[in-house]
């Protein structure tokens, strides 16, 4: 699976540099603000219309968000509360990075097929993280399925950096997150036809 690949590549390399910044005295908490502040950095440069230097900018900020996961292991570290923040911190970056690109495509004239894609990729994204954590909180294990999001992040520095294919980066996010989240649905109903459980369903 491409995910686990691209995470242990990253990893390996990662717990490399995990000395340095426990010399420096930085928690993996403050890791996982400092690549959020980057990506914001990221995200005013798209929205202005410097898509090469945002796309790699948010190419450094996801670097962080392996690091800060990194560090928790090598120092012991791996609180509830830093895997809470983590994943929160996360979808306020993608949701950074949709709204700039959005505020992108509408600023600069297009004003129905672009800014959609962009909507439906957005909430694809975020729906496939919701589903995850709605299913393990039930007990399920939601995981899987096409674009999780290291290959969301790598499609999308791809379509920023490449600026030509951005509207085709767009469309396979548009298309393939929601199929995700449809899969990861799928997995889950399958695992509670084999382990039924009592419903438990509350409004969120």
């Amino acid at each position: 699976m491409f995910t686990s690949r691209l995470q242990n590549w990253v990893r390996s390399g990662a717990r490399r540099v995990v000395p340095a910044l426990r010399v420096l005295r930085l928690t993996p908490n403050a890791l996982t603000m400092v690549g959020l502040v980057i990506c914001a950095g990221s995200a005013v440069l798209v929205a202005l219309g410097y898509l090469l230097p945002g796309g790699l900018l948010l190419l450094v900020a996801s670097g962080f968000d392996i690091l800060d996961g990194a560090l928790a292991r090598v120092s012991g570290r791996e609180l509830k509360y830093g895997a809470f923040l983590d994943s929160t911190v996360d979808r306020y970056a993608e949701a950074i990075t949709y709204i700039a690109l959005l505020y992108y495509f509408i600023f600069h004239g297009h004003h129905t097929l672009e800014p959609m894609l962009v909507i439906f990729a957005l909430t694809g994204s975020l729906l496939v993280s919701y589903v995850r954590a709605r299913a393990q909180s039930l007990g399920f294990n939601g995981d899987g399925g096409l674009l999780a999001r290291p290959e969301r992040v790598v499609i999308t520095v791809i379509g920023l950096v490449i600026a030509p294919l951005l509207v085709w980066a767009l469309w396979v996010l548009a298309v393939l997150t929601n199929v995700t989240a449809m899969q990861r649905i799928w997995v889950v109903w399958q695992q509670s036809r084999r382990a039924p459980t009592a419903d438990s369903r509350t409004a969120s």
